[in-house]
């Protein structure tokens, strides 16, 4: 019967790993099993799901492939072990081990419900595994998994369990670790390798995990947001802390990549956690949660609206202004607007209401000499801003954004294998039934299609955007004016405004408001025109090309997903020209290779 079963139902990657071991096992032993999984599964799921249920759904699917990793341990050196106590524990943690790949492995099963197979098997990950699964040498195979591999692993549980993201489960878990055999039996019993291949192995390992796991997109952005900025903070430092820790017991040291990128992350993360802190949930309305009800993103919930921006103090026909002040204008207008109405900044993140304190507004470009590719260049508070910085900054960042494009086109003519990255997310994005984990975006997107003649036109939404603005071809028309009772001669730039309609609806006056901040804006302007033209804190665009070419230096797989994901989205307020390397510390790093 079992082998007909086989023959119809695919098996998970991870029960493949579970059943090797549980064949090791005698009967008294898979009844303890079972009835740990009992208790810990006596009320259903042993957790209360408090995201996004598709974060848990990557989350635990990545940390049963992970696990099942540890069941090698036992397998493969428990009859190596030359004191009895020593393996008696090894097969004590054989059991263990099996426990923890069956918990997290059905409680996939139980999220996925009612789907009966969980996401596929990630195969980055697998390699990663099989790394060190294939290792002959047991005395290199103890190293990476038992001293390496496991300490990654576990202080990812402990940054769970501190999130209080199934505490219940990561809490038996880690109390199991304790009573496994420790590093110094196994090498007692076993041995170290020689120093020299030991350094070779553990550089490949490492490199490995900053390819086959952190570029990762899916896991990573579901990890993240279950753990939040202060939880992958954490996690980034005990990762590097245990590691460095676990190597000292062998006189070893992380390599000059792994020191490299933690040296990125150490930059980066403070300038994500200035950007995060400005973020925070709101109550829904009862009116919201039942318009939540009725559509699942904001692409099938866009409703759109169009109305007449009064522009003639631009005087557009007379072209006094260079050609981009329109648009600038309406940034800074939307960027004011949104600025003095927080209602405005609302945005949803993975089916939460989200506001942000600040206004954040992005103008759509299309990248000169890079064929039909559109990027999104966003900016906080640009109303701040004159418009000749906004213009200026605009171009510079244009420029770099089309560097981003010819560099990625140069490292996929160079490396073939990076190509698959992008066919992998658009795959995931169109195809992959539980859907992409896709954070929020608290942005609202400008495009100009009046150059072109447009006088009519609207936009969907993408899944993550809350409101999206068109320009059109500016008119001059014949208006009634109420006040004066009596036409007159106005230039109107037609907007089309498409916004998710379980945010936002009609029963506010957004055409009079945007009327009112244009006023506004085109009077600082007018006014910024008279003061010394000056241009804080210009992008140093020399530095920005020398730090990616020193990362991609580095580690090709790492800077090309970097230059993919600029060359769409530049957010000028994460800085992400200083993003990657301070201009200090670029020096530095080249002395790493």
């Amino acid at each position: 019967m079992d082998d007909f079963i086989e023959l119809l139902r695919p098996r998970w990657g991870s029960e493949k790993w579970i059943l090797e071991g549980w064949e090791k096992i005698n009967s008294d032993e898979k009844q303890l099993i079972k009835t740990r999984m009992d208790e810990l599964f006596q009320d259903g799921l042993p957790f209360e799901i408090q995201h996004d249920k598709l974060l848990y759904v990557y989350v635990f699917s990545l940390l049963a492939q992970l696990e099942v990793l540890a069941i090698q341990v036992p397998l493969k050196f428990q009859d190596k072990m030359v004191s009895l106590e020593n393996k008696q524990r090894m097969h004590i943690q054989l059991l263990d081990e099996i426990f923890h790949g069956l918990v997290f492995t059905k409680i996939l099963y139980m999220l996925c419900e009612p789907y009966a197979y969980p996401p596929e098997y990630n195969e980055n990950v697998e390699i990663l595994c099989n790394f060190i699964r294939d290792e002959e040498c047991p005395k290199v195979a103890i190293m990476l998994l038992n001293l390496v591999a496991e300490g990654w692993i576990e202080e990812s549980f402990k940054c769970y369990a501190q999130q209080n993201i199934a505490p219940k489960v990561f809490n038996i878990i880690l109390t199991d670790e304790h009573r496994h055999v420790c590093e110094a039996d196994l090498y007692h019993d076993v041995g170290l390798p020689d120093p020299a291949l030991m350094k070779e192995k553990l550089e490949f390992l490492e490199e490995q995990l900053l390819v086959n796991f952190f570029l990762q997109h899916r896991y990573i952005t579901a990890s993240a947001a279950l753990l939040g900025l202060e939880g992958v903070t954490n996690f980034m430092q005990s990762l590097n802390a245990k590691h460095h820790q676990q190597l000292k017991k062998i006189n070893l040291e992380p390599s000059k990549k792994w020191l490299a990128f933690m040296q990125v992350a150490q930059n980066a993360l403070p300038i994500v956690h200035e950007y995060a802190q400005k973020h925070h949930e709101v109550e829904m309305t009862p009116t919201r949660k039942v318009f939540m009800t009725q559509w699942d993103n904001s692409s099938e919930a866009t409703m759109v609206s169009q109305s007449n921006i009064n522009v003639s103090c631009v005087d557009f026909f007379s072209k006094k202004f260079p050609s981009e002040t329109l648009t600038t204008l309406m940034m800074q207008s939307v960027s004011l607007w949104r600025k003095e109405n927080e209602l405005y900044r609302n945005y949803l993140h993975y089916k939460k209401l989200y506001r942000s304190t600040e206004a954040y507004v992005g103008v759509i470009v299309l990248l000169p000499g890079c064929g039909d590719h559109i990027g999104t260049i966003a900016f906080e508070n640009c109303h701040e801003m004159s418009v000749n910085e906004l213009s200026k900054r605009i171009r510079d960042i244009v420029s770099m954004m089309v560097y981003c494009y010819k560099r990625r086109e140069e490292l996929e003519k160079a490396h073939p294998h990076l190509k698959p990255y992008d066919d992998n997310k658009l795959h995931d994005f169109a195809y992959n039934v539980y859907g992409y984990p896709l954070p929020g975006s608290a942005i609202i997107t400008i495009s100009n299609v009046g150059p072109w003649g447009y006088t009519d036109a609207k936009t969907p939404l993408f899944k993550n955007e809350a409101v999206k603005f068109v320009m059109m071809q500016v008119e001059r028309k014949q208006v009634w004016n109420k006040e004066s009772q009596s036409f007159e001669i106005q230039d109107h730039l037609p907007i089309s405004i498409s916004a998710d309609h379980r945010l936002f609806d009609g029963n506010t006056p957004v055409p009079r408001m945007i009327n009112d901040t244009f006023q506004r804006m085109f009077q600082k302007m007018h006014a910024d025109m008279a003061k010394p033209r000056s241009l804080k804190n210009p992008i140093n665009s020399a530095h920005f090309v020398k730090s990616v070419e020193t990362v991609l230096n580095l580690n090709v797989d790492f800077g090309y997903q970097f230059l993919n994901a600029l060359q769409t989205v530049w957010a000028d307020f994460l800085t992400p020209e200083n993003l990657l390397i301070p201009m200090e510390a670029v020096k530095a790093m080249k002395d790493l290779n």
